[in-house]
């Protein structure tokens, strides 16, 4: 009797507080709401360099016009990829998954896309630098602008995609703490809590 009501006591406790942390569609909502929260950002970026700029264009010459015409092709790109996320979004949320399994694959992938974006945005800073240089060299005002644009972008995006990938592999660490309390050999599911 001892036995059974250990037992009870145990999935009583236990339960409660495990069943909301175990929960994949939890998880996953979770992870879409942190990529929309950086959406927010990004598009506030993308908002406020288009409206900035596109005042300044008109009111600047030589490598400060080509500065901010650049700001406003880059933030156009950024604009359609906030956009985007969001109506996928949007459309996860109406297929989520139903397994651990899967969560795993989907972190796993969010993770990788912004650690290569973080990769990318050292390219356009690299880029950005080119021209800078290129731009001494050829007396030319269109490469000065574009460069120190590409050198500003690239760094947002650096910090951001960063930013982005750490909350991502943070949320991703949580979920694979879980999944490590929890084990199946086969017979039998326990679950190990450490205190």
């Amino acid at each position: 009797m001892l036995k059974y009501l250990t037992i009870f006591v145990g999935v009583l406790l236990g339960s409660g507080c495990f069943a909301q942390t175990t929960d994949p569609n939890l998880f996953y909502r979770e992870q879409i709401q942190i990529n929309q929260d950086g959406m927010k950002v990004l598009g506030g970026w993308a908002a406020a360099n288009m409206i900035a700029s596109g005042i300044a264009t008109a009111q600047t010459q030589g490598s400060s016009k080509y500065f901010h015409q650049m700001n406003i092709y880059w933030n156009i790109v950024n604009g359609g990829l906030v956009a985007l996320s969001v109506l996928q979004a949007n459309k996860q949320l109406q297929h989520l998954p139903d397994n651990w399994e899967a969560n795993r694959a989907l972190q796993k992938k969010v993770e990788k896309l912004f650690l290569i974006n973080t990769g990318l945005d050292l390219v356009y800073i690299g880029t950005g630098a080119y021209l800078l240089n290129r731009s001494t060299s050829t007396s030319s005002e269109m490469l000065k602008g574009y460069g120190q644009s590409l050198i500003l972008q690239g760094g947002f995006l650096f910090l951001f995609d960063g930013a982005m990938y750490l909350l991502h592999h943070k949320h991703g660490l949580k979920h694979s703490k879980l999944l490590n309390q929890i084990a199946f050999d086969g017979q039998r599911i326990s679950v190990r809590w450490v205190f």
